[in-house]
């Protein structure tokens, strides 16, 4: 009986550690975030640019 104790903790251990493998081992929440900060960078980043885009065509005129 110990032995099936011991192999089915080593499957436990095994499939946890694949589990926080595939998911890159972060938290949701930390996902979640990292996600809207480099979106809102994405977002300001192009706002300037066609601010740069519009600023000229209003100088060339």
């Amino acid at each position: 009986m110990e032995k099936w104790l011991v192999i089915g903790g080593i499957w436990v251990v095994a499939i946890v550690c694949l589990v926080l493998f595939v998911r890159g081992a972060s938290s949701t929440r930390n996902r979640a975030i990292a996600m809207a900060r480099s979106r809102k960078e994405r977002r300001q980043a192009q706002a300037q640019v066609e601010a740069k885009g519009t600023a000229a065509a209003d100088h060339r005129s």
